[in-house]
């Protein structure tokens, strides 16, 4: 959300925590359905397994979504393009609740992908991605009160406390190979597991994070004080991400800063059949599907700067700390000369390494009739913080009822995402192609967004009808 963090409390945490824009995560609330599975093979390989019955190709899918529980933003504001710099208490509104504040946001788009099966056992897929994520926050409402706002006398002379706290972007590609088997179908019960080996190209990463960092104002032109330790780690092409111009990102999606790694999902999923018949194929009662996803990491080169920095800075103006039109690196190394603020370099970084977004993942869903449904969707995030600040998805809770058959569904999907946030959305399926939002009837009935979203895509099944049953005719 560009313009959004704008702030007169000039430390270094803030340096990189201002005009950052939201884009985003995942499908939540696309219940599996009878037309086909493979939209849901990068996020549970074992739903490769479901080309059993023909060959599945996804010609492309994107989504978008971001959050915060920290502002709620003026809806008129965000439907006109973020226009401007924003207001705070005109266009976007600090919470002054007391929890932690976070913000959470990705972009991902699915290239072609494609799922089949081998002498009718081995079931073999293909996928393709790039994801863009973004997450900051764990800062508590006292410190919150401070960005995006002049400093009020009552800070000066107060301490503030930064604990764990930081930012992280990271944009990455990957080429992903699956393969599923089917290890139990007595007709009642049908067993799937799954795996994925992903070739991860990383693009651009950056960080910055600090395990304990204590701030004082001295007057509203001057810092009393800044203690404690900040890790910086950041790529040649980071400043692209941090300006105020949102094409600069797509930009630097061609500027390669990163180098190859391995990533691997693994995933299971099970289904309860109680008209099991060998002769045709049955409806399920209710399926469980688990997995562990983006078990892995990337390697970087580290641009001149990186690297954990003590700092000891007192009594000094806040024209001196900060200087207008400094890129990052040029930033960090006039921290590190300038002897009036005492920055000293303690480990200076050469590479570092950011972890993919490992997640834990849940779906269960229940048949209440041949056309209602009830889904539960979870997702849990397993990274957390050590030299860079966690570089994960934001952990949620879905629940969608839907109605419909294998060429129509709608849902009405109800989710907890993230801190402190709820949504109502919609979701739409008409043969192979599907579009939701978890946040679109929130959209509508509210005049202020703490969510936004959306999703689309398309997938097509080449259904081989010597394989199939009546269920699917």
């Amino acid at each position: 959300m560009r313009g959004i963090f704008k702030t007169s409390l000039l430390t270094p945490i803030i340096l990189l925590l201002i005009n950052q824009h939201g884009l985003a995560q995942q499908f939540i609330g696309l219940n599996t359905t009878k037309y086909a599975g493979i939209q849901h093979m990068a996020t549970n390989p074992a739903w490769v397994n479901t080309c059993d019955k023909g060959t599945e190709v996804m010609l492309f899918s994107a989504n978008v979504l971001a959050g915060t529980n920290a502002y709620s933003v003026r809806k008129k504001f965000v439907f006109e393009g973020f226009n401007g710099q924003g207001l705070p208490g005109v266009d976007y509104f600090p919470d002054e609740q007391r929890y932690q504040k976070h913000l959470w946001a990705n972009l991902e788009i699915n290239g072609p992908a494609f799922s089949t099966t081998y002498k009718d056992v081995h079931h073999v897929g293909m996928f393709t991605r790039v994801r863009q994520l973004y997450r900051a926050g764990n800062i508590t409402s006292s410190e919150f009160l401070l960005i995006g706002n002049k400093v009020p006398e009552i800070y000066n002379g107060q301490n503030v406390d930064f604990k764990k706290a930081g930012f992280t972007t990271h944009t990455f590609a990957e080429v992903g190979f699956t393969y599923g088997q089917t290890i139990r179908d007595d007709n009642y019960h049908i067993a799937r597991v799954g795996v994925s080996l992903k070739y991860l190209m990383g693009f651009v990463a950056g960080s910055i994070y600090t395990e304990s960092l204590q701030y004082q104002q001295k007057s509203a032109d001057s810092i009393g004080y800044i203690k404690g330790d900040l890790t910086i780690l950041y790529t040649h092409n980071m400043n692209s991400f941090i300006d105020a111009n949102v094409q600069n990102d797509i930009t630097g999606w061609f500027q390669r800063a990163g180098r190859w790694g391995l990533g691997l999902d693994i995933g299971g999923q099970y289904e309860y059949h109680p008209d099991g018949n060998p002769n045709k194929e049955t409806p399920y009662l209710f399926s469980i599907a688990a997995s562990i996803t983006d078990i892995g990491s990337i390697g970087y080169v580290a641009d001149t700067g990186s690297g954990t920095y003590e700092l000891n800075i007192a009594n000094i103006d806040t024209a001196q700390f900060l200087k207008r039109y400094e890129d990052i690196d040029q930033y960090l190394i006039r921290l590190q000369q300038d002897t009036a603020i005492n920055a000293h370099n303690g480990d200076i970084a050469q590479k570092f390494r950011v972890g993919l977004p490992t997640a834990f993942r849940l779906n269960i869903d229940y048949n209440a009739t041949d056309k209602l449904n009830f889904a539960v969707n979870i997702l849990l995030n397993m990274r957390g913080s050590r030299k860079l600040y966690k570089p994960a998805y934001v952990s949620y809770f879905n629940f969608t009822p839907s109605y419909g058959g294998k060429n129509f569904k709608v849902g009405l999907p109800f989710s907890v995402i993230g801190y402190q946030t709820f949504a109502i959305g919609t979701v739409l399926q008409v043969g192979p192609f599907y579009m939701g939002s978890t946040s679109v009837l929130s959209m509508l009935m509210s005049s202020r967004l703490r969510n936004i979203d959306g999703y689309v895509g398309f997938a097509y099944k080449f259904i081989d009808k010597k394989k199939q049953f009546g269920y699917y005719k």
